[in-house]
């Protein structure tokens, strides 16, 4: 059984769900942690191999896109983060958000039959509330090239509508109540890294291309208009679908098409449009700027 280095008192070995390689060969859960994230690009660091996995019974400093809070329970919320080790550069990983959502979306489709839909660039919305954030971080090593990234997700497993904060009660719900019964915390992260596992050994083989139209199938309003802040400015533009290094495609009111590596989309849809063309299933690869 492969070892990484982790101390804390409150960590074990979930042996019982591990695999033999890839995604999930080494899942640690511990009773409480400042961040997932974090703490797996610390130990990273130190060598812990691809495919380690660390949970958070609780999260005390979660944080979503922008270094919002993420909100967490110990019982209702399931917080972890996966190492992923790649032959892929730096501006390639930068897809594998995007990655992380196909595979969740499938996770969570076994494990419960709820139908999510993807929201770019990180968020995963049923009925048009979020059960799942993502957020990836590159760890570079001194010549500025890739060394690892740690993918976090904070799913919303089993917190009820009420113990959501007000201000979140409409716009968050949890797996357990769009499904009708308890979510089993380990099966489902047996069948995470299971998906996860798959789509990152087809990425390693065939780069956006393996995985472009199965996003591209769930990705929420595409060819509709939308309000979307690219981090400059707020525009509405419809969204067209990804471009070949994994950035958004929009079409702005004055009909020009351009590629939108960052930013965000606003809750509320503004009217529609023209449909768009299917992405092809093969796309060129380039490159992709900072992780989102």
């Amino acid at each position: 059984m492969p070892t990484v280095p982790f101390q804390d008192p409150g960590a074990t070995r979930l042996s019982a769900i591990e695999r033999s390689d890839g995604i999930g060969r080494i899942v640690i859960e511990a009773d409480r942690l400042d961040s997932t994230n974090r703490r797996l690009v610390e130990i990273g660091r130190t060598g812990a191999p691809h495919g380690t996995v660390l949970i958070a019974r609780d999260q005390t400093a979660g944080c979503g896109k922008g270094e919002r809070g993420w909100f967490s329970t110990p019982d209702g919320s399931l917080c972890l983060s996966v190492l992923v080790r790649t032959g892929r550069g730096l501006r390639e990983a930068a897809q594998l958000p995007l990655l992380a959502a196909v595979a969740l979306r499938e996770a969570i489709l076994a494990a419960t039959g709820v139908e999510a839909g993807v929201k770019w660039p990180n968020d995963l919305l049923a009925g048009g509330r979020k059960i799942c954030g993502i957020l990836a971080e590159a760890a570079c090593d001194g010549e500025g090239d890739l060394d690892f990234a740690v993918i976090g997700m904070g799913i919303n497993l089993a917190i009820p509508d009420a113990g959501f904060p007000a201000e979140l009660r409409d716009r968050a719900v949890s797996l357990a109540t769009l499904a009708g019964r308890p979510v089993d915390r380990g099966a489902f992260v047996e069948a995470l890294c299971a998906a996860f596992d798959r789509w990152v050994r087809l990425w390693e083989r065939h780069g956006l291309s393996a995985f472009a139209a199965t996003w591209t199938d769930h990705a929420l309003h595409l060819g509709r208009v939308v309000r979307l802040d690219d981090g400059d400015e707020e525009i509405c533009a419809t969204l067209i679908g990804l471009a070949g290094d994994g950035a958004l495609r929009i079409r702005d009111a004055a009909g020009t098409v351009r590629d939108v590596h960052s930013g965000e989309i606003h809750s509320g849809e503004i009217g529609t449009a023209p449909p768009v063309a299917p992405i092809p299933s093969h796309l060129h690869k380039t490159h992709m700027g900072a992780f989102s």
